[in-house]
């Protein structure tokens, strides 16, 4: 027979599962939903003077080639940013190595980004937006 406090306990982790299932950004499921972004061009105005938000986080670029990155949590991580080919962006952190990232555009919604990590295959999705604040 199972015990009330049991019985709280299995609800709390069954609430707890669901509400982090629910808080993560939804991916497109279907490949033709989005679309390559494979001109230098696009890509530089992609991080001029745009916010970038994802789940967690909050990116902030400049035309110049300066960014910060600030977390829910509170950090904030400038960085530098590069287009790199016909298909690249690469961004460097104060404290590591550049990190190379492809792009891929929504096909119906064009705020809607999804970038793909170079080296470790890693996406994440994100929405861009016009302008920046003071950093």
């Amino acid at each position: 027979m199972t015990t009330e406090s049991s019985l709280q306990r299995q609800f709390a982790f069954v609430t707890g599962v669901l509400i982090c299932a629910l808080s993560t950004p939804a991916v497109a499921q279907s490949s033709g939903d989005w679309v390559d972004i494979k001109d230098p061009e696009e890509l530089r105005a992609l991080y001029s003077n745009k916010t970038f938000r994802g789940h967690g986080w909050v990116g902030h670029y400049r035309p110049d080639g300066r960014g910060i990155v600030i977390t829910d949590a509170g950090g904030r991580f400038p960085r530098t940013w590069q287009v790199k080919g016909n298909d690249q962006i690469c961004v460097t952190t104060e404290v590591g190595a550049p990190d190379s990232y492809r792009f891929k555009r929504h096909s119906k919604n064009r705020n809607e980004i999804l970038l793909t990590g170079v080296e470790n295959g890693v996406s994440r999705q994100f929405t861009v937006e016009e302008g920046v604040p003071k950093f």
